[in-house]
């Protein structure tokens, strides 16, 4: 991410430091953003950022030399490269960035989906060296040979299926605030010692997208949103906004975490919930054929895989 998240020098609007948890709320024209970053131990930090705008990249330049560790929650994160190309960092992920004073990786960043939920670990290697060195020295953590391991060839992207970082990262977020700090301490450990142990069968590169399809990705994003109810096929879809189909398949899952025939599912289930409460006046065979369903137990069926209730418990719970 370039430093976005982990740099506080970088955000000039309001500040609200209470003890070691310093508040950053960042704002544009697109939208806002807070950012809550709190100082776990001499060079380490953890951030949780909850963005809800198009941007907030500023380019800067590192003085040292940084490990961050970005972990996605929910939404995803756009990253220029160098050659116009850019990837992203989707719902789940976890990817590792070396940040050096010699060599600026990324050149921008955006937020497609106007919404980004995550966290970041950020360690100042000499200085959070010398930390994980006196505080836990029996660990026999090299924040430089992660770096070796992981961002030898720039960024990295550690494979989002990994059961150890939903485990390491679910705790992380609902963390009890009477106990933050020294937690964040012992879990920034459990951390460090899983990417310790990777080997690259773990590690795979980024997937790579051109601007322009991103762009028209992106659009189909938003059209989907806009007609949940549309009888467009993917192919139909790939080929009215100007993309091979296997392109927005892939594109699409890196952006919305979700293949996009399951998103259109989802959108589609979520848009029938609505009219099940607002047009009560619809029998659910009604609603099922609106949603693109002749069969009524086809729908009843496909509405609770997604929503977890029958389209008749779903309308005698909300109306």
């Amino acid at each position: 991410m370039s430093g976005t998240f982990a740099f506080h020098n970088i955000y000039t609007t309001k500040n609200e430091v209470e003890n070691i948890q310093t508040v950053l709320h960042e704002g544009n024209e697109s939208g806002e953003g807070t950012m809550r970053r709190f100082e776990v131990a001499p060079g380490i930090q953890i951030t949780y950022n909850d963005l809800k705008m198009d941007s907030c990249f500023r380019p800067i330049r590192f003085e040292k030399d940084f490990l961050q560790i970005n972990h996605c929650l929910e939404g995803c994160y756009e990253c220029e490269l160098e050659g116009g190309s850019v990837s992203f960092l989707g719902e789940g992920d976890l990817c590792v960035d070396y940040l050096s004073k010699d060599r600026q990786v990324f050149l921008g960043s955006r937020i497609p989906l106007k919404k980004y939920r995550g966290i970041t670990v950020l360690l100042e290697m000499e200085t959070a060296q010398q930390t994980l060195d006196q505080g836990f020295q029996q660990a026999h953590i090299s924040l430089e040979q992660i770096k070796e391991r992981l961002c030898s060839d720039g960024r990295s992207l550690i494979i989002k299926s990994k059961h150890e970082i939903d485990h390491i990262f679910s705790e992380l977020y609902s963390v009890d605030e009477r106990i933050q700090v020294p937690y964040f301490w012992i879990k920034v450990i459990e951390l460090l010692l899983f990417l310790s142990l990777l080997d690259g069968s773990a590690v795979c590169r980024p997937q790579q997208f051109s601007a322009d399809i991103s762009k028209r990705t992106q659009e189909v994003y938003q059209y989907i949103i806009e007609n949940p109810f549309t009888k467009d096929t993917i192919q139909d879809l790939a080929c009215m906004f100007g993309l091979a189909e296997s392109s927005l398949k892939r594109c699409f899952k890196s952006i919305a975490g979700a293949s996009i025939g399951t998103f259109i599912k989802t959108k589609r289930m979520e848009a029938a919930a609505e009219l099940l409460v607002s047009e009560s006046a619809l029998s659910i065979g009604e609603i099922g054929s609106v949603a693109g369903y002749e069969n009524q137990s086809k729908f009843s069926a496909a509405f609770k895989s997604v929503m977890g209730v029958t389209p008749q418990a779903y309308r005698h719970k909300y109306c």
